[in-house]
């Protein structure tokens, strides 16, 4: 049975070494990136994936030399761009032959409208909301693939993405221009990502929209979304479709515009009740999602694929040397954990 494999694998900002990244991080000696090239290559290798999604990408050359570090150079298409000063990029990497059309770095849609008038009755608020936001903190993009086999598999829409971090806004100047809201920049720049997440997470949603409304276009979202499964950022991704839970249920044979979660559809098969791919202060936290169209659920009337199965690695987060021994010490490869997911080839009965 013809399989299709996708990945989301967080680098945790590759760059190659001497060159700057953020303003306030030291460049990379040479030990710490080869080390950091040689533990990219080692996932590349376990992963074994047809498509995989990549975030806090900052050179697509060194991206390049794990792949061939990895010996799987010639096997891969990749498409990364060079990030501008402070502007971590996404990119993603296809067997040969898998790319289709020319991919591109998604803008904020026209239709990102995000104000509310002074409510007219006594049910709203009388305050008016207004969120100018005019550039993705780091643009998603989008692609198009076709699986190697079958042949008359459908083409599929690919958007790797990553959404604005829980990390407080930094309010360096407005604290200088506003003393007295010092004490409180961080609870206030806590807000302000989360208000522009949720609009990044808005805009991907219009763009969503556009491929899935009224169609029966394939749709894989995978990325660093910086929130949980059932937050409300994810779940504006994700318009919570419903899923079947018993034989007699007609839930999940439709959803025109909704996406299902591989971690959902894990935790109803599995007898496992922890799944996370990032830690921060002891907490463990699913940030790294593959969501996916009606065609990739199991029960939908229009699927062409079937959930096989979700594999989560994400030993080095309890290891700061990665995997081999000769890693610079207290070096930690990446911070999240890199998400697979893998699919049979079977359409429904109506669709063969």
């Amino acid at each position: 049975m013809a399989k299709l494999s996708f990945a989301t694998f967080n680098l945790r900002n590759l760059q190659l070494p001497g060159e700057v990244y953020y303003t306030t991080s030291r460049p990379y000696t040479r030990d710490e990136y080869d080390a950091k090239i040689r533990w990219t290559a080692h996932i590349l290798k376990e992963l074994k994936v047809d498509v995989i999604g990549f975030q806090e990408l900052w050179s697509p050359q060194a991206l390049e030399e794990a792949f061939d570090a990895a010996g799987m150079l010639r096997d891969y298409d990749i498409v990364a761009r060079k990030a501008p000063a402070g502007k971590v990029q996404v990119g993603l990497a296809a067997r040969k032959g898998m790319l289709k059309d020319t991919p591109e770095w998604l803008e904020l849609p026209e239709e990102l409208l995000l104000k509310k008038y002074r409510g007219s009755n006594d049910d709203e608020p009388e305050e008016e909301i207004s969120v100018d936001i005019r550039k993705y903190s780091r643009p998603p993009l989008c692609a198009t693939i076709k699986a190697l086999s079958p042949k008359k598999a459908p083409q599929i829409k690919v958007v790797v993405a990553h959404l604005k971090s829980k990390r407080p806004t930094d309010l360096y100047r407005e604290a200088r221009k506003h003393p007295e809201i010092k004490p409180h920049t961080e609870a206030l720049g806590s807000a302000l990502s989360t208000i522009r997440r949720a609009s990044e997470a808005a805009a991907l949603r219009i763009h969503l929209n556009k491929m899935l409304k009224d169609t029966d276009q394939a749709v894989v979202v995978m990325g660093d979304l910086n929130d949980s499964t059932l937050s409300t950022t994810t779940t504006l991704l994700t318009e919570q479709p419903p899923y079947r839970l018993f034989e007699a249920s007609t839930a999940g044979r439709k959803s025109d515009t909704g996406l299902y979660s591989a971690a959902m559809m894990q935790q109803y098969r599995s007898l496992r009740d922890v799944y996370f791919t990032h830690i921060f202060k002891n907490q463990m936290e699913s940030l790294d999602h593959i969501l996916f169209s009606e065609q990739f659920y199991d029960h939908s009337d229009k699927r062409r694929w079937s959930f096989h199965e979700m594999l989560v690695f994400n030993d080095h987060l309890f290891a700061p040397h990665g995997h081999d021994p000769e890693d610079v010490p207290n070096m930690l490869p990446s911070d999240h954990g890199v998400v697979k997911v893998v699919f049979d080839h079977k359409p429904a009965k109506k669709t063969e």
